[in-house]
């Protein structure tokens, strides 16, 4: 069995109703827009090599983890966003709580992140932290994954 079809096979026995439904259309939007499916210790996607995000379900809950730390939030050369998606996105950094998840040696630990132009102190290692998505939280974590996409495009252009 594919990791797709193992991850869908999760959710469907974790998930019900709108969080199913989210879940389902985030990964099939995910491997849309050319993002691969590995199954770690949480399932997790990646573009072009790069760590992309990681998402679970366990009891009808749905997380979704993403955005390097390495990598400040900002618009990409060929993908501009507007202020409503800056406002959403500064309003879901994720503050460290010692989880001990940036413990390992790929991990950068808490830091200082700016996101689109504003500094936040002690940011976990995955900037956004989504739980159970709403539609407009689904909508605009999608979005921000599309722009990550950018930003890595970008850069593998300047190397």
């Amino acid at each position: 069995m594919s990791e797709l079809k193992t991850i869908e096979e999760k959710l469907k026995n974790s998930l019900n109703g709108d969080n199913l439904d989210n879940a389902l259309d985030f990964i099939a939007h995910m491997t849309k827009i050319g993002m691969t499916l590995k199954i770690e210790h949480h399932p997790t996607f990646y573009y072009m090599s790069e760590w992309i995000c990681l998402f679970d379900a366990i009891d009808n809950n749905f997380m979704i983890c993403s955005w390097p730390g390495e990598l400040d939030v900002t618009e990409s050369a060929n993908y501009s966003v507007d202020n409503n998606l800056k406002e959403f996105a500064q309003g879901f950094v994720k503050k460290c709580f010692n989880c001990g998840g940036c413990g390992d040696s790929d991990s950068p630990g808490p830091m200082v992140r700016n996101v689109f132009g504003r500094e936040y102190d002690n940011v976990c290692c995955n900037i956004f932290h989504f739980w159970n998505p709403d539609e407009k939280q689904l909508k605009n974590g999608k979005i921000l994954m599309e722009l990550l996409t950018h930003i890595i495009d970008d850069r593998q252009c300047t190397k």
